[in-house]
């Protein structure tokens, strides 16, 4: 094919590596264009798909010993490109080396892949063999990869991150333009490609990765994917952060066959976030001030109004002329009028910082409303309005919440609804509208006669310091604080509140409150255990609170057990040492070396019997999180303060019997359904079983130690001993959570964290104050309650 014109010798028909008939014959079975030539390029063999490919009509038997160019047989005009084609074709015959999967195009679109085979005896050329086959799917395959791999390409390169694909045995599979600039780094990786174990050698300083090298040590290494953020500074200076991730590609026999880089500028996220922190911390610092400043102020203008209304109430009690009188009155609103000023000024504040805390105390909903509302039966009167509760309730719910919250919103309400009406009524009524397992829900409406709100104004009202109109200031006063403070509140409670209001004819503002119900849960079924194993033991109660004492040394003496009391753990580690003791209670929190101290040093003792004596963990912060560090310090069960007296002898029964760690931190709260007393009546008498003497002791006990323990916490605290502040606190709180006084329990818990943490505000003093007063109330209540109060001997 494609030589020079010459005669054909038929005789070589016989020739045993050239064949004849039965090369035909097989030839034409195959579906294969197939052409066989000898060496001066004259036809031995032809198939019909070879004819049919170049369009060759000659029978095949006449192409025999002829050459198919010279003779004209082939149409070249099938060809897409007919000189590539002979120019190719004369290129491969002169090279006479093997050849697969040549390229051939035909204009009608089929792409043919041919292979060359060249026929030797010995060195002897004699001819060669053309195989043809129609390739056209998998040239279209190929060009359809082709165009993905270009637009995926086109993809990658337009990334803004480094992406290289790496593999030891083909090298880069791929990397974008802006892959792997770092030249140690890409020196680095072209290391590992080269000798992928060479890496392995390198030791990493610690398990934490600092740099890009390190991470990609450690991810062949681990065979896991890594992250890290790096930051690289170049020769001018610059500063780059980069988010570095590799993942690891590993075969089916777990080795890692390829490396998937991608690394991503986050020099502005970084940037970003610095400048977020400084404005936060600018933020925090401006709210401290804020915080400051209107604590000051706050001081500074009641301390003066203190002194105006307390000199206005004197000057109003003595005689005066009506004028004289008319003046002091005008004062005595004036300053009261300030007062509540400066109070919203601080509610709004203390809400929207989120210092706000809700209470959860037994009320009902409709004595709350029906004592609010009385006490603006005098205004109304004053203005001759009609100020009537509607209660739509069919029973009298009991509830737990916060009725102070409450009151304030119904207070600034109906206050609101008084001020701008001037004849007429103001009608409140309540309704249920909804409940579920645990919840209430109530609206709440209250509905007046008076100036009635601008439709375009509604909305604005409820923002601070705004009012309708400018024109109320002037004529009704206030700040524009009340409607903003009551929405805060009451979407903090999970409420919402609306107005519909129709101006010169009155407004209506509804809330809805969802509240909790007070469900009494039955008290479970306790298995009393075996108290006779008590009798005869002995028991030593290190505890620094007198009470404390008292309470558990009374609790368990009565069970036949023998008490030994240490005030402190210096005290407990040398009555350890001289003694022999059964079980130890020991409070957490004590003065020189406190409970954890002691029980490591008791667990180091060389006498076994000292050593491995039972210890129970006596603390009013016990938490589950603890249970660890109980139980590495060698302690053998914890007991929450307070403690009922089941939950005491139980826990200490359980811990002689060997059991393992015992937990017993689940308060027993009884409900003290709308008693008015600050401590728990049911508490104190569920802890005394009822017995007046034991009672009569622990009330007495109480009343001796709370105001030294009062007393001592106020010194502290104005001599910013905050040490002495924090251990005078805890002691104090667990008095109060035995009698049940949980106001005052959670104040004083506020304090001691803040003591012990060292957060400290300028509320703390004011923390101080109102703990003073709520102990104060509590001890005129148990004075009155307890007259033959008295101290144990």
């Amino acid at each position: 094919m494609l030589s020079n014109s010459h005669l054909y010798d038929k005789n070589k028909l016989n020739a045993p590596y050239l064949g004849g008939s039965i090369i035909d014959t097989i030839t034409n079975h195959l579906n294969l264009g197939i052409l066989i030539e000898d060496e001066s390029g004259l036809v031995v063999s032809v198939n019909q798909v070879f004819c049919n490919i170049f369009k060759i009509e000659s029978p095949i038997e006449n192409l025999i010993g002829t050459d198919l160019f010279m003779n004209n047989s082939i149409d070249l005009t099938v060809l897409d490109n007919q000189y590539y084609f002979i120019q190719r074709t004369n290129e491969i015959l002169s090279e006479r080396q093997h050849v697969l999967n040549d390229g051939v195009e035909l204009n009608n679109g089929i792409y043919l892949e041919r292979d060359y085979t060249p026929i030797l005896e010995g060195e002897i050329y004699r001819g060669h063999i053309w195989y043809y086959k129609n390739a056209t799917e998998k040239k279209l395959v190929e060009i359809k990869l082709e165009k993905i791999k270009k637009a995926y390409g086109e993809l990658f390169n337009h990334l803004p991150n480094d992406i290289a694909v790496l593999n030891p045995d083909y090298a880069d599979l791929f990397l974008n333009p802006i892959a792997v600039k770092d030249a140690e780094l890409r020196q680095y990786i072209l290391e590992w490609m080269i000798d992928p174990n060479k890496s392995l050698k390198r030791n990493l300083s610690d398990s934490n990765t600092n740099s890009y090298q390190e991470l990609f040590t450690q991810v062949i290494q681990n065979k896991k994917e890594g992250t890290i953020e790096e930051k690289q500074i170049n020769e001018n200076g610059v500063i780059r952060y980069y988010l570095r991730n590799i993942k690891p590609i590993l075969d089916e026999e777990g080795k890692l066959n390829m490396i998937i880089g991608l690394n991503t500028d986050i020099t502005e996220r970084v940037k970003t976030e610095e400048d977020l922190k400084k404005a936060k911390l600018l933020t925090e610092e401006i709210s401290k001030a804020k915080e400051l400043f209107l604590a000051n102020i706050s001081h500074e203008i009641r301390t003066p109004l203190n002194g105006i209304l307390g000199v206005v109430n004197l000057i109003k009690k003595t005689p005066l002329s009506q004028q004289q009188n008319k003046m002091a009155l005008m004062i005595d609103e004036a300053a009261n009028n300030l007062l509540v000023i400066v109070n919203d000024i601080l509610n709004l504040e203390k809400i929207s910082s989120g210092d706000i805390t809700f209470e959860e105390i037994p009320f009902s909903i409709d004595d709350l409303i029906v004592s609010t509302v009385e006490s603006f039966q005098y205004k109304a009167e004053e203005k001759k309005l009609l100020l009537k509760f509607e209660n739509g309730l069919e029973k009298k719910d009991l509830l737990l919440g916060d009725p102070y919250r409450i009151s304030q919103i119904l207070n600034n309400l109906i206050g609101n609804a008084i001020k701008f009406s001037d004849k007429g009524m103001v009608l409140v009524t309540l309704s249920s509208i909804s409940e579920t397992e645990n919840l209430l829900w109530y609206k709440i409406s209250i509905k007046d006669t008076g100036i009635g709100i601008e439709a375009n104004q509604i909305e604005q009202i409820f923002e601070p310091f705004k009012q309708a109109d400018s024109s109320i200031t002037r004529r009704y006063g206030g700040t524009g604080l009340g409607l903003g403070i009551c929405k805060k509140l009451i979407e903090n409670m999970g409420g919402r509140i609306a107005v519909e209001s129709i101006p010169k004819k009155g407004s209506t503002f509804s809330c809805i409150l969802p509240i909790k119900k007070n469900i009494k849960v039955p008290s479970p079924i306790i298995f009393k255990p075996n108290y006779e194993k008590l009798k005869g033991c002995r028991i030593l109660i290190a505890e620094d609170v007198e009470m404390n004492q008292f309470i558990t040394r009374t609790l368990l003496e009565e069970k036949g057990v023998y008490i030994s009391i240490a005030t402190n753990g210096k005290e407990t580690i040398e009555k350890v040492t001289n003694y022999q003791y059964d079980l130890i209670l020991m409070d957490i929190s004590m003065p020189d070396i406190d409970g954890i101290q002691a029980t490591s040093i008791i667990r180091s003792m060389q006498d076994p019997n000292k050593k491995n004596i039972p210890i129970i963990a006596m603390t009013a912060n016990a938490f589950k999180k603890d249970e660890t560090r109980y139980r590495t310090i060698g302690m053998n069960g914890y007991l929450s303060k307070p403690f009922h007296e089941t939950q005491l002898l139980t826990t200490i029964i359980e811990v002689l019997d060997n059991t393992h760690f015992v937990i017993q931190d689940e308060q027993i709260e009884i409900n003290n359904l709308l008693n008015e007393k600050l401590y728990n009546e049911e508490l104190i008498m569920g802890m005394g079983k009822g017995k007046p003497e034991f009672i009569q002791k622990m009330v007495g006990l109480f009343l001796k130690t709370m105001p030294t323990d009062m007393e001592q916490l106020t010194k502290s605290a104005s001599e910013d001993d905050w040490k002495k502040v924090e251990k005078t606190a805890h002691r104090m709180k667990s008095a109060l959570r035995g009698m049940g006084i949980k106001a005052a329990a959670n104040k004083v818990k506020l304090i001691e964290e803040m003591a012990s943490t060292g957060k400290l505000d300028q509320y703390i003093h004011s923390h101080i104050k109102e703990l003073n007063e709520t102990i104060r109330k509590v001890l005129s209540q148990l004075n009155e309650d307890y007259p033959n109060a008295f101290l144990p001997k």
